[in-house]
C-alpha cells in the first residue's frame, strides 16, 4: 500500500494488530490518531518524526504516541526487508478505570495520556522477550474470547505492558505535578476538529469559519507543521475511513464513497487508487483473503 498502511482507531475502544506485515512501498506522511498508540517493531528499519525530533527505528523498537500527536513514520521496505510490527491502540477514557486498583500505574497511565512526555521511543525494549511473548499469547487466545471478554482481556494485557514500561522508567514516570499538560500543536487541533467533520462538505472557508481564524493562516500553518496541504490531509483521512469500511462492512463502494464525504464517485475511485495503490474492490478482496 502506498500511503495508508495503518488504519487508525475510529468508533471502537481498542485495536490489536499482531505482526502486521508490509513488503510494498511504505510512504510516510504526517498524521495523528484519536487514541493512545503503542507500536512494537519486529523487523524493519527507518525513522519516526515526533515532537520535531527524529528517532531511528529498528527491530526491538517500541514507539509510544499520545492522542492526536502529530508524527511521521518512514521505513525502508524491500521484498527481502519487510516492515513487521504489532500495533496496540486504545481510547484511554474507556480503559482508565482498569488502572484504579493500582495507584502507581493509574498515575503513570494518566501521565502518559495527558502530560508532556520527553521519551517516546524505546530501543532494544524486549531483550527478555516479555513483550513478544505477551503479544503472542494474547493473539493466540483472542479468537476464543467471548465478545464481553475481549475488552477485559485487552485491559489485562495493557496493565502488563504499562507495568513493564513503568519498571523501566519509560516516559519519566514521576509525579504529574512536575509535568505540564501537553499542549496540542495547531495542526493537531485542526486534526482533532476534523475527526468529527471530515465527512462533511468542507472547504477552507468553512473550516476557517468554524475555527474562527483566517483561511490563509490555517492553510499556511498546517502546511508548515505537517508538510502537507490541509485539503490533501482531508482527502487522506476520508480514504483511510473508506479503507476501514471496505474491510469491516459489506457496504457498496459507492455508498462508502458518499459516507466518507466524497459524492463524486469517479473522483473517489481515482483518489483511492492514487493513495492506496489499488482499486477499492481489489483492496476489499485482498483484505478478505488475509
Amino acid at each position: 500500500m502506498k500511503l495508508l498502511e495503518d488504519i487508525e482507531l475510529h468508533d471502537i475502544p481498542f485495536r490489536f494488530s499482531y505482526r502486521k506485515f508490509t513488503t510494498d512501498l511504505y510512504k510516510g506522511f504526517h498524521h495523528c490518531h484519536q487514541g493512545m498508540e503503542l507500536l512494537f517493531v519486529h523487523q524493519g528499519t527507518g525513522q519516526i518524526v515526533v515532537n520535531r525530533q527524529v528517532y531511528p527505528i529498528k527491530s526491538g523498537t517500541l514507539l509510544y504516541l499520545q492522542p492526536y500527536q502529530l508524527h511521521n513514520i518512514q521505513v525502508h521496505v524491500q521484498p527481502d526487508s519487510p516492515f513487521e510490527r504489532t500495533i496496540v491502540t486504545l481510547e484511554p477514557s474507556i480503559f482508565e478505570h482498569y488502572f484504579s486498583s493500582f495507584p502507581h500505574l493509574e498515575r503513570y497511565f494518566q501521565h502518559l495520556w495527558k502530560h508532556e512526555v520527553q521519551e517516546q521511543v524505546l530501543q532494544n525494549v524486549d531483550q527478555t522477550r516479555f513483550i513478544c511473548e505477551l503479544f503472542l499469547h494474547y493473539n493466540a487466545n483472542f479468537a476464543y474470547y467471548q465478545d464481553h471478554e475481549k475488552q477485559h482481556n485487552f485491559a489485562l494485557m495493557l496493565l502488563q505492558i504499562f507495568q513493564f514500561l513503568y519498571t523501566r522508567g519509560f516516559g519519566n514516570p514521576v509525579e504529574n505535578s512536575l509535568h505540564p499538560q501537553r499542549q496540542l500543536r495547531y495542526s493537531e487541533k485542526v486534526m482533532n476538529w476534523l475527526e468529527g467533520h471530515y465527512s462533511d462538505e468542507l472547504s477552507l472557508d468553512t473550516l476557517a469559519e468554524h475555527l474562527h481564524i483566517s483561511k490563509y493562516y490555517v492553510s499556511r500553518i498546517f502546511k508548515q507543521e505537517t508538510g502537507s496541504s490541509l485539503m490533501a490531509y482531508i482527502l487522506a483521512r476520508r480514504i483511510r475511513q473508506a479503507c476501514l469500511l471496505l474491510h469491516i462492512t459489506n457496504k457498496g463502494v459507492e455508498q462508502i464513497s458518499i459516507e466518507v464525504g466524497m459524492n463524486n464517485f469517479p473522483y473517489f475511485c481515482q483518489a483511492f487508487k492514487k493513495l492506496v495503490g489499488t482499486t477499492p474492490m481489489k483492496y476489499r478482496t485482498k483484505q478478505q483473503q488475509n
